[in-house]
């Protein structure tokens, strides 16, 4: 059920926010220690999405599912993300089998950011994603925002406005029960 679904990863939010904050705090201050200052880092329990469709996959329970804690390190080159991630393996045992590198080989869709999964200070697995400001623009908005970046100036802001208004209402329709109410929305905006 969606809703208890929803429910326990609230509850899970809850339970790990001082862990959350705790890791943050850890990984910020080990790259600044190597000379990475301009970092971004946070935390978070993954969507509700993300965690159902991998129940769904696995044919497990929400208990079964052991990396529901998520991090992501923003930096400013491509070295950098490299960097980041050896510091990180130093810091916890890489789970084997879990690390993709999506700068070497991007997606498709232009998606391109390092992710592997690691066994956090408390045994518990949590996925780490690392990426470039750039990357990081194309993975939130898409091949438009890639294309606009590339643009720079020349961008239309009319255009990028109406990108932001999309992803605002994808955001908000997360947790709509009426997916046809939800997909009309969508189109209003969309087509708009």
């Amino acid at each position: 059920d969606w809703n208890d679904l929803t429910a326990k990863l609230e509850a899970r939010a809850k339970e790990k926010e001082g862990f959350v904050q705790d890791v943050v705090e850890l990984i910020r201050g080990k790259l600044a220690e190597s000379g990475l200052a301009q970092v971004d880092v946070s935390g978070r329990v993954k969507h509700v999405y993300s965690i159902w469709r991998k129940m769904r996959q696995l044919d497990v329970e929400f208990e079964q599912i052991q990396d529901v804690i998520a991090f992501r390190v923003i930096v400013d080159g491509v070295a950098q993300c490299y960097e980041s991630l050896g510091i990180i393996h130093s810091l916890w045992k890489p789970v084997p089998g879990r690390f993709k590198d999506y700068i070497a080989i991007p997606k498709p869709n232009l998606y391109q950011s390092l992710h592997t999964t690691v066994i956090g200070p408390d045994g518990e697995p949590f996925e780490m994603q690392i990426r470039t400001r750039e990357m990081h623009r194309t993975a939130e908005y898409g091949i438009a925002a890639h294309w606009l970046y590339k643009e720079g100036d020349r961008g239309d802001r009319e255009f990028q406005a109406r990108l932001a208004s999309l992803r605002r209402a994808l955001e908000e329709g997360r947790d709509l029960a009426d997916a046809q109410d939800y997909l009309e929305s969508i189109k209003v905006d969309l087509f708009g």
